[in-house]
């Protein structure tokens, strides 16, 4: 995986899970983390595909915890090591690689600099727990299984398409 996929892949991560999407160990502030959890939590799966000329298909785990406004997600790769880790407020965003940050003003800005698309956060979480509202170039929808949510988002612009499934774990 080269360096430029990896980061297209953090950033639609960081917003999509939503999707998208903690390992403890990497929270600088343990009561951060414990604070960020009281205002929501989501853990589960996602399934990501690119559709272009080279198709790509990427496969993590997460962890979310937080608000749209206020945040944390740490991505895991199948095998359960840290992929990456995403923080932002109202007023700035940082994502960690391994031992590598980057700061932006905000999760829009980090999303339009990895990927060419600012995805709109506020949106996209609005799906974890219910319907949320539409967005323009997307289509998304969800279902409510027995003990967990699946969803299903499609972006047909801007280009590249992409397919994003979550599957989120029960609450504990």
């Amino acid at each position: 995986m080269t360096v430029f996929q990896f980061n297209r892949l953090s950033a639609l991560w960081l917003c999509t899970s939503v999707l998208l999407l903690s390992g403890c160990s990497l929270f600088s502030n343990k009561s951060k983390s414990t604070e960020l959890a009281q205002q929501g939590h989501w853990e589960g799966r996602l399934q990501l595909r690119i559709l272009q000329d080279k198709p790509e298909q990427f496969s993590f785990n997460f962890d979310l915890q937080g608000t749209a406004e206020n945040g944390e997600l740490t991505i895991y790769s199948p095998l359960g090591s840290t992929v990456a880790v995403a923080s932002w407020t109202p007023n700035s965003a940082v994502l960690t690689e391994g031992n590598k940050q980057k700061q932006f003003a905000s999760m829009e800005d980090l999303t339009q600099q990895l990927t060419g698309a600012a995805l709109p956060l506020p949106t996209l979480m609005a799906w974890l727990n219910r319907d949320g509202p539409s967005l323009d170039g997307w289509q998304i929808k969800a279902e409510n299984l027995p003990r967990s949510r699946r969803i299903f988002a499609q972006r047909s612009s801007p280009l590249p398409k992409l397919h994003l499934t979550l599957l989120l774990d029960p609450s504990r």
